[in-house]
C-alpha cells in the first residue's frame, strides 16, 4: 500500500472537484485505508482529494513561469518606461511645458502607438493670400482631418477586440458563478457527511484515551436512556394525566367572570364537552392548514444531519401559511360569518383538539414499529411504552414530504394562536359593548403577533431546535402543538374578554419598553446564532471570539453569547412577563403563562446543556469556564 506522500499541515495546490482549477490548500490528514487526503481550502471548506489531484507549490509555480513566452516577456519589458514608474501625482517637467501626444494602445502586441500631431494655427487666409494658396491650405486641412478620422477608426478597431474579450470574460464569469453554486450545494452535502463521520471518530477517540484531570463523559445507550426526560415513566404518566385537566381548569377560570379560584367543571359541563359539529370544524381547520403546508411555495431547507448521515428536506412556508389564513378569515368576515361561534364553543374546541392529539399519538406510535432502528428517537429505544408514548418513538414520522412533527409545530399551533387572539379581540368588543378594542387587548395582540411574525420569518432556525433534532413525535408534541400553544398562549386575551383592565399612559409606555427590550435581545441573539451556524467565517461576525471543539465546530464566547449561555431564552422570558402585565394585578390566572414559560425554559436549559456536554465533551467544560452564567448575568 503506498505511503503518505504529503505531510500533515503542509501547504500544497489542490484541484477543485469537477474542474481544472487549482487552489492553495492545507493538508489536514491522510487516511491509508482510502488513500485520500483531507484538505482545507482558504474559505474553510474541507474535502477529500486523491494523490493525483494534489501538486506541490514549487512545481506549480515553475510551470506557471515557464508558460510565458520569451517574446511576451520582451514585449512587457519594453513597454515599461521610466515615466510609468513615477508617482501618478507627479508630472515630468517636459510634460508641464508641452501638451502630451495622444497615445493609442495596441491590444495584440501590448505596445503603445504614438500619434504626433502638429497643432494648427488658424489664420484668416482670405486676407493677403491668393486663391491658389487658400485652396492648397484647405486641401491640407482636409487631409489632416481625414488622417485624424482614420486614426479614430483605427482606435475603434483596436478597441473592438477588447470589448469582445470583456464580453467573453463576463460570459465565462457567469458560467463559473452558476457552476460554483452547483459545487457549493455538493460541498454542503459532503460537509454534512464529513461532520457526522468526524463527530463519530471524535467520540471514539475520547472513549479510547482520557485527558489528564478531565472527566470524560462515557455514555452507553442503556445509560443514556436511564437518565430519561421529565422524570421517566412516572413523571410522563403524571403529565399525561394532569395536563388536560389543568388546561380545562385554566380555560374555565379565564372565560368566566367572578368564579371562585378552586371551582371546576360540573359533571354536566364535562358531558357537554363532546360536540360532533365542533369536531368537524376542527378537522376542517387541520385539513386547511395541511393544504397550506403542502403548497409548493417558500424555499426548501435541510435539517441537521441524522445518525445515518442524511438530512431531511423541509418546506419553509409558515409565513405564507399565516397570510393565507388571514385571507380566509378576511373572506369569512366579508361574508358576515359569525366567528364568535369559536368563542362560544371554546371548551368544545379544546376537547376536540385534545381528542385529535390522542388519536394522532396512537397512530404515530403504531406506525413507528415499522420504522428502522436508526430512525427512532432516544426515547424510542428505551423499551418503556408509557415513556415512549409521551416522548415519541419515531424521530421524524413522514408520509412522503409531509412531516407530522414539523407540521404540528408550525401550522396549526402558531396559526391557531394568532387566530384565537383575534377571536378574543372580537369577543371583547361584543361582551364589553366597545366600538374599539381596549388598549390592553391591543398590547397583547400586537406583542404576540410580532413574536409570531419573527418566528415564521426565521422559520429555518426551528430546524435546529431541540424539539426537531432530538425529541420524537408523541403525545407531548401533539398535545403542545394542537392544544397547549393555541390555548395557553392565548390565555391573556381570553382573560381580558370578561375582565377589563384600564392602564395609564405611563404603564403602557413601560410595558412597551420592556417588551421591546426583550424582543431585541431575543432577535439579536437568535440572528447571531443562525448566521454563525450558517457561515462561521462571515466577515460580519469577525468581531466574535470563539473556541474550537473536537466536534469540528466552534463555540462563541463573546458578545451576547459570551454574557450568558442562553441569551435568546432570557429575551423570551422578558417578553413573556411583558405579555402578562396588560392584564393587571387583580388575578394570578393570566400570569400562568409567565410561570409556565420560566419553568419550561429552565428545564430546557438543563436539557440543552446535557446534550452539549455529550456532544463536545471536555470542550464544553472549557466553554463553561469562559461563560459561567446560564440565563441571568451574575445570578444564574
Amino acid at each position: 500500500m503506498p505511503s503518505q506522500k504529503f505531510d500533515d499541515g503542509s501547504t500544497v495546490m489542490g484541484r477543485w472537484p469537477g474542474s481544472s482549477l487549482y487552489y492553495e490548500v492545507q493538508i489536514v490528514s491522510f487516511y491509508p485505508s482510502t488513500q485520500l487526503y483531507t484538505v482545507r481550502y482558504k474559505d474553510g471548506t474541507e474535502l477529500d482529494l486523491r494523490d493525483g489531484d494534489i501538486k506541490t507549490l514549487g512545481s506549480f509555480r515553475t510551470k506557471k513561469r515557464n508558460s510565458a513566452s520569451p517574446s511576451r516577456r520582451r514585449s512587457r519589458s519594453r513597454s515599461r518606461s521610466p515615466a510609468r514608474a513615477r508617482s501618478p501625482g507627479r508630472q515630468p517637467k517636459r510634460a508641464q511645458q508641452a501638451s502630451p501626444a495622444p497615445v493609442t494602445r495596441n491590444s495584440r502586441k501590448g505596445d503603445f502607438l504614438k500619434v504626433q500631431l502638429t497643432p494648427l494655427r488658424l489664420e484668416d487666409y482670405s486676407v493677403g493670400k491668393s486663391n491658389g494658396e487658400a485652396e492648397g491650405i484647405g486641401k491640407t486641412v482636409d487631409y489632416i482631418r481625414e488622417h485624424l478620422r482614420t486614426n479614430v477608426e483605427k482606435e475603434d478597431y483596436l478597441r473592438e477586440p477588447l470589448r469582445s474579450n470583456v464580453q467573453r470574460e463576463d460570459y465565462f464569469r457567469e458560467s463559473l458563478h452558476s457552476n460554483r453554486e452547483r459545487e457549493e450545494n455538493v460541498v454542503k452535502e459532503i460537509v454534512r457527511s464529513e461532520r457526522v463521520l468526524r463527530y463519530k471518530r471524535t467520540k471514539e477517540q475520547y472513549a479510547e484515551k482520557e485527558p489528564n484531570n478531565i472527566e470524560v463523559l462515557k455514555v452507553k445507550p442503556a445509560e443514556k436512556i436511564q437518565t430519561s426526560e421529565f422524570g421517566g415513566r412516572i413523571g410522563t404518566l403524571f403529565m399525561m394525566l394532569s395536563l388536560p385537566p389543568l388546561l380545562f381548569y385554566l380555560l374555565y377560570q379565564c372565560t368566566q367572570k367572578n368564579v371562585p379560584l378552586f371551582s371546576f367543571y360540573s359533571y354536566s359541563a364535562l358531558v357537554d364537552l363532546w360536540n360532533p359539529t365542533v369536531l368537524g370544524y376542527f378537522t376542517l381547520w387541520i385539513l386547511l392548514n395541511a393544504l397550506f403546508y403542502l403548497l409548493p411555495i417558500g424555499k426548501v431547507a435541510y435539517g441537521v444531519p441524522l445518525d445515518n448521515g442524511n438530512s431531511l428536506k423541509y418546506r419553509i412556508n409558515g409565513f405564507h401559511s399565516l397570510i393565507l389564513v388571514a385571507v380566509v378569515v378576511g373572506g369569512l368576515l366579508y361574508y358576515q360569518v359569525n366567528l364568535l361561534y369559536v368563542y362560544k364553543h371554546l371548551h368544545q374546541f379544546a376537547a376536540a383538539a385534545t381528542l385529535f392529539s390522542v388519536v394522532l399519538s396512537v397512530y404515530a406510535v403504531a406506525r413507528s414499529y415499522r420504522a428502522p432502528k436508526e430512525e427512532l428517537s432516544e426515547a424510542g429505544k428505551s423499551g418503556n411504552f408509557i415513556y415512549t408514548f409521551f416522548m415519541g418513538r419515531e424521530l421524524n414520522p413522514r408520509i412522503g414530504n409531509f412531516d407530522f412533527k414539523y407540521f404540528i409545530a408550525i401550522q396549526p399551533s402558531v396559526n391557531g394562536w394568532v387566530f384565537l387572539n383575534f377571536i378574543m379581540l372580537l369577543a371583547e368588543m361584543n361582551v364589553q359593548k366597545l366600538d374599539n378594542p381596549s388598549i390592553s387587548m391591543i398590547l397583547v395582540n400586537s406583542f404576540q403577533l410580532l413574536y409570531v411574525l419573527h418566528v415564521l420569518w426565521n422559520q429555518e432556525g426551528i430546524l435546529t431546535s431541540l424539539d426537531i433534532t432530538h425529541d420524537g413525535f408523541g403525545f407531548m408534541l401533539a398535545l403542545v402543538g394542537l392544544v397547549w400553544v393555541p390555548i395557553i398562549y392565548s390565555l391573556q386575551a381570553m382573560y381580558l374578554v370578561n375582565h377589563p383592565v384600564d392602564l395609564s399612559r405611563t404603564v403602557v409606555a413601560a410595558i412597551i419598553v420592556l417588551n421591546t427590550f426583550g424582543y431585541l435581545l431575543f432577535r439579536c441573539a437568535n440572528n447571531q446564532k443562525y448566521a454563525f451556524r450558517k457561515n462561521p467565517d462571515d466577515p460580519k461576525l469577525s468581531h466574535l471570539k470563539t473556541i474550537p471543539t473536537a466536534a469540528g465546530s466552534r463555540l462563541i464566547v463573546s458578545g451576547l453569547w459570551g454574557l450568558v449561555r442562553h441569551p435568546n431564552y432570557l429575551g423570551d422570558l422578558i417578553m413573556a412577563w411583558a405579555w402578562c402585565l396588560p392584564c393587571g394585578f387583580t388575578s394570578i390566572l393570566p400570569y400562568f403563562y409567565g410561570f409556565y414559560l420560566t419553568c419550561l425554559l429552565l428545564h430546557r436549559v438543563f436539557r440543552v446543556e446535557q446534550q452539549c456536554n455529550m456532544k463536545y465533551g471536555p470542550d464544553w467544560q472549557k466553554y463553561c469556564q469562559h461563560v459561567p452564567y446560564r440565563l441571568i448575568p451574575y445570578i444564574y
